[in-house]
């Protein structure tokens, strides 16, 4: 071992100590269990820190440091907090938090895939029948997916929190992401998952939508509470599944300058392109009565975007499939859909036939 590798035991005042972020193996971390232990018998097994400036940085132990502030904060005591103290970061950083970490067997399926995207030892950590996941996770996901983790973890805790004690398994994060194209409805299907205890196999089929439309609308209020959707997100989610695909025929790669859309129809139309997924046909919803006004507004919009736009699709168009997030309606026998946008669940509509822009390219609407 190396000068820089020596470390002494020292018992370090709570304020002096803080946790390294880069080396948080949990997505969120539950203290509840330690919070009562250290409490009865005191914090037993130190910890591991590093001197950062002025302030002591835990690496291995976080948990522990977690659960000592905040009995710290609550009551007053421990003071201190135990650690192997090393004079700055050691040279074998990593190698000591796997070795604490090394085959946990309480790591929840939101841990493994933080630590898979997080750390290149992710397989001397996971159990063995997870590790045949780590190609899978590193191909489809990014850090990005960092936060939606997050949002998930804070519908196990509210479900915890019901009495609930079901974590997310690795599969079904697999499935929510592989599956499931926005984070309103992974938080509804996670309710299935931690409350219903629906198995993930039952979705594999490719029947989850279908199961969705006939058991979302039964799902009790304090069930959404821990999805934190509200009914009205739980609707407009169900009235998607229940929408009829549609395609999308690229006319021309790119608008000519003088012919492109006015921004404020860019800015709603470039947000629509989804993911090439279609894998059933749902069901079609109908309203036959609207106000006449709606209709006209309609019609007359769909008529004056078609003149801006060539109306001949070129020898070499391609076809988007667009089956997911679409919201279907018949008006006066004439065909409009309803694009769940980015930012949250707001209807635009696009009339059958229309020309628009998607992401750069000209395209035609079909239903299908």
């Amino acid at each position: 071992m190396s000068n820089t590798d020596i470390y002494e035991y020292k018992e370090l005042p709570i304020e002096s100590v803080e946790e390294d972020e880069e080396a948080q193996i949990r997505v969120y971390y539950d203290v509840s269990d330690l919070i009562e232990s250290i409490r009865e018998v005191g914090q037993l097994a130190p910890g591991y820190a590093y001197k950062d400036g002025d302030k002591y940085k835990v690496f291995v132990g976080i948990r522990r440091l977690r659960a000592v502030k905040e009995l710290y904060t609550k009551e007053g005591k421990p003071t201190v907090f135990k650690a192997f103290v090393f004079e700055e970061k050691p040279k074998n950083f990593y190698a000591l938090i796997r070795e604490e970490n090394v085959k946990r067997s309480d790591l929840t399926g939101l841990d493994k895939v933080h630590i898979i995207l997080k750390f290149p030892f992710a397989d001397k950590i996971l159990p063995a029948h997870d590790i045949k996941f780590i190609n899978t996770v590193i191909t489809r996901y990014d850090k990005n997916f960092e936060n939606e983790l997050k949002e998930l973890a804070l519908v196990e805790q509210r479900a915890k929190a019901k009495g609930y004690n079901k974590h997310l398994s690795l599969q079904e994060i697999l499935f929510l992401f592989r599956e499931v194209h926005s984070l309103e409805e992974r938080k509804l299907v996670a309710i299935f998952f931690l409350v219903h205890n629906v198995h993930v196999k039952l979705f594999e089929i490719g029947n989850f939508k279908q199961y969705a439309i006939k058991t979302a609308p039964t799902l009790k209020p304090e069930e959404l509470e821990i999805a934190g959707l509200s009914k009205e997100d739980v609707d407009k989610i169900i009235a998607m599944y229940q929408a009829l695909p549609y395609q999308a025929e690229i006319i021309q790669e790119e608008f000519e300058e003088k012919k492109e859309e006015p921004e404020e129809r860019l800015e709603k139309t470039e947000e629509t392109l989804l993911p090439e997924s279609a894998v059933e046909q749902p069901l079609e919803i109908e309203k036959t009565k609207e106000e006449p006004e709606k209709i006209e507004k309609l019609e007359k919009e769909a008529s004056s975007e078609a003149e801006e736009v060539p109306s001949e699709i070129s020898e070499e168009e391609t076809i988007i499939l667009m089956g997911h997030d679409v919201e279907y309606e018949i008006i006066n026998g004439k065909k409009y859909m309803f694009v769940k946008k980015v930012s949250g669940i707001q209807p635009i509509t696009v009339e059958d036939e229309e020309e628009l822009q998607l992401e750069g390219k000209k395209v035609r609407i079909k239903f299908v």
